[in-house]
């Protein structure tokens, strides 16, 4: 048994030390300052799964960083996520967390196709209205202006014309912007450091600006690089980000009444 375990330790050293490592390695670094190119490199077969890798490291990274801050840093007010933060609960946010992915993959590549053509005033407006459509059903459920029922059946509506518009759009362009938002994490796996760093030193200052550096950072990076990817100009591209983002979060408000998604998960996925 002792030769085949060492044989097995060899084994895992090589794919770790592979040229499959080294590339994904080299893929997440041009997400940092070469967004244009990290949008060429995703034209190719091997950045699905370079994007995959890069993705698995800000899920662990994340989820690291999350269990190891202060509950209460930076508001000493804040309630803790869940009383009993076992593996039960970390395992119950990691399987959530491919879901949040795909829903940022699929709402981008959505927003970011309606926004490529036509008179933007007009695109941003609807864009508008449908990513902060999941966020006035919320307040009007919690305002009692209307019940669970009616809240779930428009919330369903509310997905149809995404359904229309996810139907036009060639298989080759999902695979595209899912590598490149896969790959963008990069650079909030980077940002983690200061903001550990200030967590480490309880310095609320240092904190919010790491998070305002990380917004910036990614929209910089998401606008440039969508731009590039879809040939389109970039304030759709960014525009499109935004609003991807938005619904994104509006949308798990929405899951949450609906009683699909945990308080407790929720306060993580998006803290995360």
């Amino acid at each position: 048994m002792l030769p085949r375990a060492r044989r097995l330790r060899r084994g895992l050293r090589a794919r770790l030390r592979g040229p499959s490592l080294k590339r994904a390695l080299a893929f997440g670094r041009l997400f940092l300052f070469e967004p244009a190119r990290a949008a060429e490199a995703c034209l190719s077969v091997e950045a699905l799964p370079d994007g995959l890798k890069v993705y698995a490291v800000w899920i662990a990274a994340s989820l690291l960083s999350f269990w190891m801050k202060p509950f209460d840093f930076p508001d000493i007010n804040a309630a803790v996520a869940a009383p009993v933060q076992d593996l039960a609960f970390w395992s119950k946010v990691a399987v959530w967390e491919p879901v949040l992915a795909a829903l940022n993959i699929a709402l981008t590549t959505l927003v970011l196709h309606w926004m490529r053509e036509g008179w933007l005033p007009l695109k941003t407006a609807a864009a508008t209205l449908w990513s902060a459509f999941p966020l006035i059903l919320t307040i009007s459920l919690t305002r009692s202006a209307i019940g669970k029922p009616l809240f779930s059946l428009l919330f369903l509506l509310w997905a149809v014309p995404g359904a229309l518009v996810a139907r036009r759009i060639p298989r080759a362009q999902w695979r595209h912007v899912t590598s490149f938002l896969l790959g963008i994490n990069a650079v909030a796996i980077v940002l983690l450091l200061p903001q550990a760093a200030a967590a480490v030193l309880r310095s609320e200052v240092l904190y919010k600006a790491s998070l305002v550096l990380t917004v910036v950072w990614l929209l910089a990076c998401g606008g440039v690089g969508l731009k590039s990817l879809t040939k389109t100009s970039l304030p759709r591209a960014v525009l499109a980000f935004l609003f991807a983002n938005l619904a994104l979060n509006v949308a798990l408000m929405a899951a949450y009444q609906l009683g699909w998604l945990p308080l407790e998960v929720l306060k993580v996925l998006v803290y995360v």
